[in-house]
């Protein structure tokens, strides 16, 4: 036989009898030489080896992040890649090298999964395996916290399901993973009867939720640091085992407890609450002080002490509680504590000033941390401040780098010129692409499109990337990070041979065909369905779409039945978002034409490809095979997704036909718009029906679902009842006339002696 022809690797792994690592390596080492001596073919010895000690014999692998102490240098590595390296000799000796451990652990499992039938001759010589992205950042975005997360609605994810995760994560090729959330489901934070501010604090958590200096000490409870710091090490310690870097992803910096200001009221720095969601201002600390830099310096420092693993701090500025002196997208204005700016300056001078204060704590972070980790990396998204980014980026430099990912739509970027100005100093630029075909439904396929993103973002330059996933331990199959490992690893293959290849590896390659067409109308779904940028992610659960009624007059409702979702909303009482779609706070968020096309867009191509998709999805999963319960957790996903979808699409139709309604200039157009709102509450009752059929009968994961029930930011097992008490509210006003009330901004709260006859006159 042809196969005979060659020797295989299995059989020159066979010949392995000693496995060996440095003791004194980082533990990826040890990990993965404990790994590859349980690889099928090898019956090996695992042993570490003290500093300075090296042994090269037949049947002798050694293992090793790349050093000159160690195994040496091959001759050819590249220069501007990071890279993995196998050589591996007929008589069972040989070495696997990475630059970076991460690469080591991927090298480990591309053998394992991949290579065992090769003929080992490709390998005598060494064989070299390049990365894309000398950074790849793992993101799964459940921001409150992995452990909190149920899977099958029974089991609570554990340690060891983190530890899969990280395991995923470095076989893909992943370099750097977020590790910090609270130990509790609750941050230790309240606020004023009514208000909902808090709530962002449940994610996100700065420095100050895992230590304390001086300054601050009793700001926070001792066990609730201690907690957050441990769970804080843990998670390092697991990425570290698979030679990923850990790092923070924090809001920063956050406001701080109204306690530490009552102590110190001259270190006061900025407001940085939404005014509009909350009742009790928040204040940061302020920067320009040298006993809060002081401060800041103490908490890294003690942080790094605590988590030597920790590589990196990305930051979320002016959002959720959090933002710097004097910037201009500051939601309550530019505004500080006494020691930044005089009064009566320029808007000019008073920028500088404000980017001065922000880089000079930029370096500070930097300097801090170069003390003990001379690699570290401190990463901000400066478009969220764009008024003053120009100054700041002027000064950026060795360690400090700048990314792209930032929740304001309105500001462009020349992305080429930052990123060349950035490397000139020793800095970086990170871009961030998805893996996800819905921000909120997990595990929907779309794996050409999600090449098509990584092309995209190295053919403009970019080495470093952060890539949004959909979380193992809630999608253990998906085509989609699949993609990303493969142009990680293995950029030269194309996507049809990865995509097909792994089709017939998990279905077989009789039933392959059919799952690839599935994935393909998935892939152009995720390209026709319109979504918005505030209500498909995130806002999906704040403002609760799946479990509110569409109704033509929501104000209709009496407050007491719509209590049951508000109170878990992303508003306070006279937000005009309660009884209108299209606004919140003070935004427009969609206006009528726009949601029109947004419906129109639907129809024209995204209802007939769900449709279709959906009935291939319940054909596959109705064959008797081996394969069936993989094509029933698909068939689940794809019907949730079409959910989602309708859902959307709906929430554009309540806009358009509600405000175009209101809007209308002649009866005609009055007809056409009552009649599009008539449609959208049959569909969305429809689909919501539909939905809770689903969920009940259904246990897979196609949503996050927290243990401690429902939050601003997830639903809990009570997903089905709520769905119900929509369906009950639907039936009972969906027959009202559109209507939004003018002046719902300015009510008073439920039980107030004033009235709005008292008052709206003036």
């Amino acid at each position: 036989m042809a196969g005979e022809e060659f020797v295989r690797v299995r059989k020159v792994l066979a010949q392995i009898t000693t496995i060996v690592f440095r003791l004194d390596g980082g533990r990826v080492e040890r990990t993965v030489a404990e790994e590859l001596s349980e690889i099928g073919p090898i019956q090996a010895e695992v042993v570490g080896l003290e500093a300075g000690e090296d042994v090269e014999a037949p049947g002798v692998l050694r293992v090793a992040v790349a050093d000159e102490e160690f195994g040496g240098l091959p001759v050819g590595a590249p220069e501007d890649r990071e890279w993995s390296y196998l050589r591996l000799e007929r008589d069972g000796s040989g070495l696997l090298l990475a630059s970076q451990g991460h690469l080591l652990y991927a090298l480990c499992c591309r053998i394992r999964d991949e290579w065992l039938d090769l003929d080992a001759a490709e390998f005598a010589a060494g064989r070299w395996m390049e990365a894309s992205f000398n950074w790849l950042g793992g993101r799964d975005e459940l921001l409150t916290g992995r452990l909190g997360f149920l899977r099958r609605r029974m089991e609570r994810m554990q340690e060891a399901d983190l530890e899969e995760g990280m395991r995923e994560l470095a076989r893909l090729g992943c370099s750097h993973v977020v590790v910090n959330e609270l130990a509790q489901a609750f941050p230790h934070e309240d606020g004023p009867d009514g208000e909902i501010y808090y709530r962002f604090y449940a994610y996100l958590p700065d420095l100050d939720q895992f230590v304390e200096s001086k300054l601050n000490r009793g700001s926070y409870p001792r066990e609730y640091l201690e907690a957050n710091l441990n769970l804080l090490k843990r998670q390092a310690k697991l990425a570290d085992k698979y030679g990923l870097t850990p790092g923070m992803n924090i809001a920063n910096p956050r406001s701080v407890p109204d306690s530490l200001l009552e102590r110190y009221p001259f270190l006061r720095g900025a407001r940085v609450d939404h005014t509009f969601r909350s009742y009790r201002p928040r204040y940061t600390l302020s920067l320009a002080h040298p006993a809060v830099r002081w401060h800041y310096a103490e908490l890294l420092r003690a942080i790094l002490e605590g988590v030597p693993e920790l590589g990196f701090v990305q930051t979320l500025i002016n959002d959720s509680g959090s933002g710097f002196e004097y910037t201009a997208s500051l939601y309550p204005g530019r505004n500080g504590g006494p020691y930044v700016v005089r009064e009566w300056r320029s808007d000019e001078e008073v920028a500088r000033a404000a980017a001065e204060n922000i880089i000079r704590y930029y370096r500070l972070l930097r300097d801090v941390a170069h003390e003990t980790h001379p690699h570290f990396r401190i990463v901000t998204g400066l478009k969220n401040i764009a008024e003053e980014a120009e100054i700041i980026l002027d000064g950026m430099d060795n360690g400090i780098d700048r990314q792209m990912l930032s929740q304001r739509s309105d500001v462009d970027d020349t992305w080429q010129e930052t990123l060349e100005k950035l490397r000139a100093k020793g800095s970086q630029l990170l871009a961030y692409r998805s893996a996800r075909g819905s921000a909120y439904v997990l595990g929907i396929p779309c794996p050409w499109w999600t090449r098509e993103n990584l092309e995209g973002c190295e053919e403009e330059g970019f080495d470093r990337v952060d890539v949004d996933l959909d979380p193992f331990f809630l999608v253990p199959r998906d085509i989609n990070r699949e993609v990303v490992g493969g142009f990680q690893l293995d950029r030269q293959r194309s996507v049809d041979e990865l995509v097909e290849g792994i089709a017939a590896r998990w279905v077989g390659e009789e039933r392959a065909g059919g799952l690839v067409e599935i994935w393909r109308l998935l892939d152009r779904i995720v390209r026709e369905a319109p979504m918005s940028y505030l209500y498909s992610g995130l806002g999906f659960t704040w403002y609760r779409f799946w479990v509110r009624p569409f109704v033509p007059d929501i104000g209709a409702i009496p407050e007491g039945e719509r209590a049951y979702y508000e109170k878990y909303m992303l508003c306070i009482f006279n937000n005009p978002h309660f009884i209108d779609f299209g606004a919140d706070a003070l935004w427009e968020i969609h206006g009528a034409e726009e949601a029109k096309g947004c419906v129109e867009q639907f129809e024209g191509q995204a209802r007939g490809l769900l449709d279709r998709v959906v009935a291939l999805a319940d054909e596959g999963a109705a064959v008797e095979d081996e394969h069936r319960p993989f094509f029933e957790e698909l068939r689940d996903r794809t019907r949730a997704y079409r959910h989602y979808c309708v859902t959307m699409r709906n929430l554009f139709a309540w806009v358009a036909g509600v405000h175009g309604y209101l809007e209308a200039e002649d009866e005609a157009e009055k007809r056409e718009t009552l009649k599009m709102v008539q449609e959208m509450v049959e569909s969305e009752l429809r689909n919501s029906e539909e939905l809770l059929a689903l969920w009940e009968r259904s246990a897979v994961d196609f949503m996050p679902i927290h243990e401690v029930g429902e939050s601003m930011h997830d639903y809990g097992l009570n997903f089905g009842k709520l769905i119900g008490r929509k369906i009950e509210l639907m039936r009972k006003y969906g027959d009202r006339m559109p209507r939004i009330d003018p002046n719902f901004m300015w009510r008073m709260p439920e039980g107030a002696e004033l009235k709005e006859e008292d008052y709206l006159g003036y």
